[in-house]
């Protein structure tokens, strides 16, 4: 097994992991705009341009903070970051929630993306500073546990939807508790500082052997993320589920995603260096299953694969990135790179279903993740062959 899958479970669960844990729950409560886009999209008469926009603001955010964000981080500190993100998140949740047009629904958003981009930016540093040569274990499980955050507003807002009640006050609330629990656990932590190189600049990414394991990430965060992000709209438009049912059914998604990034260590340990190739593959087959399948059961389960199978792609991608470059890069330029390549796809993914969809269709636009896993798969066969 390759030193960059390393994911032994020896880490420690301290105060500062479960701040990193919150603090990704509260990221799960800014992208979980997906559970209620079918809502909006009828409410508003939102295209589906318009309504992947939703999701892709975070993905622009991500792209402007892996330009920018280090710059920010060197200037103000972790700390300070961190809880510029809890803010950011809040106040565009609470925009996004009481907007009466799409405009405002989409600043909300935006504002939201914002602070989860410096979210990503910062803790997967921290994670890896503070866990060391365990990092992947904690990316998976800190992340992992975000997906209960998921399935929360999932099962939450069907709930509500079913009794004929609005979604709003169900997301807001659930948004104020993770943020209270954030600041409840996560202001006494210190948190280590990084090491400031004041000469930030993508110059590196013109080496190869930087730029390639930096783009599995953006092809690992293609794989699952618009998936997520549209499978309540697919489930309801597609699949013909109610309201109701149709965010219920997609916790499925979240729920299979937090179960992988729990077993990762025995997922890695059962296919070594195949194991991103092979998580590739299952997401590809699961895409498929949503696509042929007649009713929404049949979709939930292939949404169900995808969750498993792309758990483990965006921590062992990461972790890879961070084991090859780490010697050449400091932490907080490692983040601002991670933060580009997810900008990359969080920007690209969801959009693109969205005007496939307007072309031909939601059904046949999914086709689009089984392609981008066929890509991401081969390419990782190769480098298991070489024995990278």
């Amino acid at each position: 097994m390759t030193a960059t899958l390393d994911a032994s479970p020896r880490f420690r669960w301290d105060r500062l992991t479960s701040a990193s844990a919150l603090g990704y729950c509260l990221l799960a409560a800014g992208l979980s705009v997906g559970v209620v886009l079918k809502e909006l999209r009828g409410q508003f008469g939102m295209n589906g341009v318009v309504t992947a926009l939703h999701s892709s603001t975070f993905g622009v955010a991500l792209l402007c903070m892996g330009l920018l964000g280090v710059r920010l981080v060197n200037r103000i500190g972790r700390r300070a970051a961190v809880g510029l993100t809890a803010l950011a998140i809040t106040s565009g949740v609470t925009l996004f929630c009481l907007g009466p047009i799409w405009p405002v629904t989409l600043a909300g958003t935006a504002i939201a993306g914002a602070g989860g981009a410096l979210l990503v930016l910062v803790m997967p540093g921290v994670i890896s500073d503070h866990h060391g040569p365990h990092r992947a274990a904690a990316f998976a499980a800190t992340n992992g546990v975000a997906g209960i955050v998921g399935v929360l507003f999932s099962l939450a807002i069907g709930a509500a939807l079913s009794a004929g009640w609005s979604w709003r006050p169900v997301y807001l609330g659930i948004t104020a508790m993770v943020t209270l629990a954030l600041v409840a656990v996560g202001h006494p932590v210190t948190i280590p500082a990084a090491e400031n190189t004041g000469g930030y600049n993508l110059r590196p990414l013109r080496d190869a052997r930087i730029r390639r394991p930096w783009s599995f990430v953006i092809t690992a965060v293609l794989a699952d993320f618009a998936v997520g992000v549209w499978s309540v709209t697919y489930l309801g438009e597609v699949g013909g589920a109610s309201s109701g049912a149709a965010p219920v059914l997609a916790a499925s998604f979240a729920l299979t995603m937090f179960a992988s990034r729990l077993l990762l260590p025995s997922i890695v340990l059962l296919f070594g260096a195949r194991t991103i190739a092979v998580s590739f593959i299952g997401t590809g087959l699961g895409a498929l299953v949503m696509v042929l399948g007649p009713n929404s059961l049949v979709q939930t389960v292939g949404l169900a694969i995808i969750g498993f199978a792309a758990g483990p792609l965006y921590p062992l991608t990461v972790d890879r990135f961070y084991a090859e470059v780490g010697d050449q890069l400091d932490s907080v330029t490692l983040g601002g790179y991670c933060s580009l390549a997810s900008g990359v796809a969080v920007t690209l993914g969801p959009l693109a279903l969205g005007v496939l969809s307007d072309l031909v269709g939601l059904r046949w636009a999914l086709l689009a993740v089984p392609a981008v896993c066929l890509v991401g798969a081969v390419t990782q066969r190769h480098r298991s062959m070489d024995g990278h």
